[in-house]
């Protein structure tokens, strides 16, 4: 069995410590995900196991399928790890993304060394004169016996590192442009997770094109005002619920006869479902094999086209048919297959947000039925127009 031994904050800096949060989330936290992917089953959960940051590390765990076990010192340790294990250890602080480091701890036993002045300099243990430990290890489990020789109030992680040297597990060099690019590091305080979060941000939430308005603001607002909200449990069923909700707001405004407030309070709800697209993508592991389309999404995105579609027919003044085909000829183009494309121009003919902001100022003239007939033909023209040779402006992409 591979077990996962993270400490949490109270173990370094005392029972009332504030744990350093990345994102909403917990060091601790952001650690566990490596643990998972690494296929431990098993969580040790070192330090105060009724703090609120072990409890949401108990819960994350065991959501997971991950059995967890709170562990106090030196002596709890041995009982919790059988010989015949794995067991992979963590500084505290460290913040893993690196995918590189990943690599080599699917390797199996060996720990991480980095060179001495880089690693020191950024917070990681001195080994020698040439080598620094790089914050994670996996070694035997029968090496765990050996912490019943340490003092009681010996540090178990640093007990279980010279254990590891002792008993000859490999060393495995990780590359110091890691460090550098800050895809591994040592977050211990509040003040220094708050200052690394803006690049953990754009990391995990690369840019996207600015001809993809709606996405662009979504991105954008997530980076600046969504940090709390990114670690939240319930953050895309907050958001999701928003999105809802205004669908059917959009809905209510077009029964009513206020076709232009259905269109603009659609455009705010394709915003909130871009918004839940960042977030599936923030809150999923970053050393996880590629997952199928999150079916909320999906979900979402069918709702919005039938609310698109409703509200449509509802501002065009004709027979049943004829109120239906404007809208249903534009939501089926945007959904053709193949998808639009992310990049250029042309991926502003697939915007649901701009389409419906259009869409909004041309109901409030009177001209809704005009608007989806002129908004059809363009995107048979961009269907059926060749793509140009040349790849202009196909790269643009604009950060928040």
């Amino acid at each position: 069995m591979r077990i996962a031994l993270i400490a949490t904050a109270d173990r370094a800096s005392g029972d009332g410590a504030s744990p350093a949060t990345v994102a909403g989330k917990p060091i601790a936290r952001h650690q566990l995900d490596l643990a998972l992917a690494l296929g431990c089953e098993k969580i040790l959960g070192l330090g105060n196991g009724a703090t609120p940051e072990a409890i949401a590390l108990r819960h994350a765990a065991e959501a997971s399928g991950a059995r967890f076990q709170a562990m106090r010192g030196v002596r709890d340790l041995p009982a919790a790890v059988h010989g015949d294990d794995l067991l992979l250890v963590l500084a505290h602080g460290l913040l893993p993304e690196s995918a590189r480091a990943f690599a080599l701890l699917k390797e199996g036993q060996g720990v991480l060394v980095l060179p001495a002045e880089a690693g020191w300099g950024a917070g990681f243990e001195r080994l020698d004169l040439t080598a620094a430990w790089g914050g994670a290890m996996i070694i035997p489990g029968r090496l765990v016996d050996r912490l019943d020789q340490l003092p009681e109030d010996a540090e178990p992680i640093a007990g279980l590192l010279r254990i590891a040297r002792q008993g000859g597990v490999p060393e495995r060099a990780l590359a110091e442009s890691e460090l550098a690019e800050g895809r591994w590091q040592i977050v211990r305080t509040p003040e220094a997770a708050r200052a690394l979060e803006p690049a953990w941000l754009r990391r995990r939430l690369p840019p996207v094109s600015p001809f993809r308005p709606t996405a662009w603001l979504a991105r954008f607002a997530l980076r600046r005002f969504g940090s709390s909200l990114i670690g939240g449990r319930r953050a895309i069923a907050i958001v999701s619920g928003v999105s809802l909700g205004l669908l059917a707001g959009a809905l209510a405004a077009g029964w009513l006869g206020f076709a232009w407030a259905g269109f603009a309070v659609l455009a705010i709800a394709a915003l909130a479902n871009e918004a839940v697209s960042g977030l599936l993508l923030l809150q999923r592991s970053i050393f996880a094999v590629e997952t199928k389309p999150s079916r909320v999404n999906f979900a979402l995105r069918v709702m919005w086209d039938v609310a698109f579609v409703g509200i449509g027919a509802l501002a065009i003044d004709a027979t049943r048919a004829e109120r239906l085909f404007p809208p249903l000829a534009t939501a089926g183009l945007l959904r053709i297959t193949p998808s639009w494309p992310e990049t250029g121009w042309r991926a502003l003919a697939a915007d649901r947000g701009l389409v419906a902001a259009l869409l909004a100022l041309a109901a409030g003239f009177g001209l809704a039925e005009a608007a989806f007939m002129a908004q059809t033909l363009v995107l048979i023209q961009l269907r059926i127009a060749p793509q140009p040779n040349s790849a202009d402006n196909a790269g643009l992409t604009l950060s928040a």
